[in-house]
């Protein structure tokens, strides 16, 4: 089952969408890096989808859930043709109730690491049975539903996620406090929020309290990275998705993602890429 016209039509009363994909149609809409409005959750049932969220890239399986937080750059590379996902994609970023919000916020930092769980059987009819419950409220004709009500369905699947990880972590023992590791997820979550307006070490190391020199040192330490390579990575996948899904002159692109000119985006993106924007835009 595919997208259907009763639920594209729905889009002005509902802030989400939900599918059952055996077209690949998912693969259409994320042919390019595209920037998420709100959360994606896809559950894998059969056959294999290779996707790239973020920075890595991953190889759903069946009986695995993945997660694009907002923000996020997601992309899907590839499916085999049995390929069976369950897809809700929420079109703007759902704010949690009060007394949920700190879990969930606690939950999402951590998917931002790790955002692929393997699931047992079991959990993944749970997670089925809620994601048929979605794709059904999203035929029914005329839906209305508060923001706070749409708010609730993010919430639990958060939760729900939260659960698995919780169980997960204790069976593996892996549940250490990691202070690099805390870092770096808040290191992340300051470059997902302001990397289209700033790009400079300083600017994420005073916003921590920490030193430059300690916060590149402890990032390198972590992921093997420099902060500048999870940067440069960001504003590239942003670049992209903007040249190949929206209508932008480059020269607006240049300057919402805050270069001075686009000469000097040009060259940015080229070093990056090995192409020029306008080249990019053109393949």
């Amino acid at each position: 089952m595919i997208p259907s016209d009763s639920m594209h039509n729905n889009t002005s009363l509902l802030e989400f969408r939900a599918w059952i994909d055996r077209e690949k149609t998912i693969k259409t809409e994320f042919a390019y890096p595209k920037q998420l409005k709100g959360n994606l959750y896809i559950l894998c049932t059969r056959g294999e989808c290779r996707l790239s969220i973020h920075l890595s890239e991953y190889t759903l399986l069946p009986n695995t859930l993945a997660v694009g937080l907002t923000g996020f750059f997601v992309q899907v590379i590839d499916q085999s043709d049995d390929c069976e996902l369950y897809v809700i994609e929420f079109n703007r970023e759902m704010n949690s109730p009060s007394h949920l919000f700190a879990s969930a916020l606690e939950i999402s930092a951590n998917l931002v690491e790790k955002p692929v769980l393997r699931l047992h059987n079991r959990v993944t009819d749970i997670f089925k049975s809620y994601f048929d419950t979605l794709v059904k409220v999203c035929e029914l004709p005329d839906i209305q539903l508060s923001l706070e009500q749409q708010s609730l369905f993010s919430v639990h699947l958060i939760l729900g996620i939260g659960n698995i990880r919780k169980k997960q972590d204790v069976t593996q023992k892996v549940n250490i406090y990691n202070r690099g590791d805390e870092i770096v997820k808040m290191l992340i979550r300051l470059i997902i929020k302001n990397y289209h307006k700033e790009r400079s070490v300083n600017f994420y190391a005073e916003q921590m309290h920490l030193s430059p020199q300690h916060l590149s040192t402890t990032v390198k330490k972590v992921t093997g990275k420099t902060i500048t390579d999870i940067i440069s990575a960001l504003v590239v996948r942003d670049a992209q998705a903007k040249l190949k899904s929206t209508e932008l002159t480059i020269q607006e692109i240049a300057y919402s993602l805050n270069f001075p000119d686009i000469s000097f985006f040009g060259k940015y993106f080229k070093r990056y890429t090995g192409m020029s924007p306008k080249q990019y835009r053109n393949t």
